[in-house]
């Protein structure tokens, strides 16, 4: 069956401790949107509110751990 495309794609880099990482990974998980995307990288992707709600959550987990940094970069589909 085929897959809808993602109304939404979020590309999350969080720079400062391992935990940090851990963090916003472990928070965005239980979207089931979240996907490892390289060594800092995460990947979520889906409908619009359900990546916009993951996002929040693992940025304030990423945050609340000690990040230094947080690059994100959002896509729509044309």
């Amino acid at each position: 069956m085929p897959v809808p495309p993602a109304e939404l794609s979020v590309q999350l880099t969080i720079g400062g401790p391992d935990a940090a990482r851990e963090a916003g990974r472990s928070a965005a998980a239980p979207s089931g949107l979240a996907r490892e995307a390289g060594p800092d990288e995460t990947l979520l992707a889906g409908g619009r509110a359900e990546v916009l709600a993951a996002l929040g959550d693992a940025l304030a987990a990423a945050l609340e751990a000690g990040a230094e940094h947080i690059d994100v970069r959002l896509e729509t589909p044309r």
